[in-house]
């Protein structure tokens, strides 16, 4: 037991430092080696999202882990295995219907804030609760010089129900997934990222109000978290080139600073 502890927790590590867009490979390599932990490593790893074609409504839907059975995966349109499984796993009839408005409500969210893009939400029961993925991916491949441009958020939210009835406590965990190159292939960038955050709030089944708390932290973390990508992929990249090659010779720095040195003499006189 304390071997495979030890070689999940290898594993796990070195998915923390291989490229996210060979994600998929490595971790069925890694799989191979240690076929016993290939399960838990699936359930742990969470690899860039793929699309597949709900047969019954023609609708696009994103698949990973958390509606997958055996090789089939269920679309959160029809409620139907692809392909078909007839003994599939399926949420309870209250965590269905409640999964439905929250597929109508984060697609409106996907529009609002990725201006496109695909979305998905599964539910399923888990001890003293129930938990949801809520997955979405756009792919800005072929716009403004990009080549390949792909962006993954899995959110997984685990709710516990107080005995008041009224309160419960959220858990949210979430990944982003990003994926770029140009098409002149001078930039080829990838990485992720993961935090979780919990929250206790108040509820009312009538108005749906978990699926707002849901929300309401969602679009927190997805704020904060495209703040970070975005100081340490590219804030940090034009730092480090500055570094290497200044875009102004010594002489206009030398100008700037000095012209900078008597503006700020200027106004120390000026308040004198």
């Amino acid at each position: 037991m304390a071997d495979e502890t030890k070689q999940l927790e290898c594993a796990l590590d070195l998915f923390r430092r291989l490229p996210p867009v060979q994600l998929e490979t490595n971790l069925s390599f890694v799989s191979e080696l240690i076929p016993n932990l290939a399960d838990e490593l699936l359930q742990t790893v969470d690899c860039p999202l793929k699309v597949r074609k709900c047969e019954e409504t023609g609708k696009d839907f994103l698949i990973c882990d958390y509606n997958r059975d055996g090789d089939s995966y269920r679309s959160p349109f029809s409620n139907k295995y692809y392909p078909t499984l007839e003994d599939g796993v399926l949420p309870r009839d209250d965590l269905r219907e409640l999964e439905k408005k929250a597929n109508d409500i984060f697609q409106m969210y996907c529009e609002q804030y990725y201006e496109g893009g695909i979305s998905s939400v599964y539910f399923w029961e888990v001890e003293e609760g129930f938990a949801a993925s809520v997955l979405f991916k756009k792919d800005g491949s072929g716009l403004r010089g990009v080549e390949k441009g792909i962006w993954d958020s899995i959110h997984v939210i685990e709710v516990q129900e107080h005995e008041d009835n009224k309160t419960a406590t959220y858990r949210l965990t979430t990944t982003i997934i990003l994926s770029m190159s140009t098409q002149d292939g001078q930039l080829d960038l990838s990485g992720s990222v993961q935090r979780q955050e919990d929250m206790d709030a108040t509820f009312d089944n009538a108005y749906n109000t978990h699926i707002v708390n849901m929300g309401n932290m969602i679009q927190k973390m997805e704020n904060s978290l495209r703040t970070q990508l975005q100081n340490v992929y590219f804030d940090k990249a034009r730092e480090i080139t500055r570094t290497l090659r200044n875009p102004q010779s010594s002489g206009e720095r030398k100008l700037q600073m000095n012209l900078q040195n008597e503006l700020a003499n200027a106004l120390i006189n000026r308040k004198r």
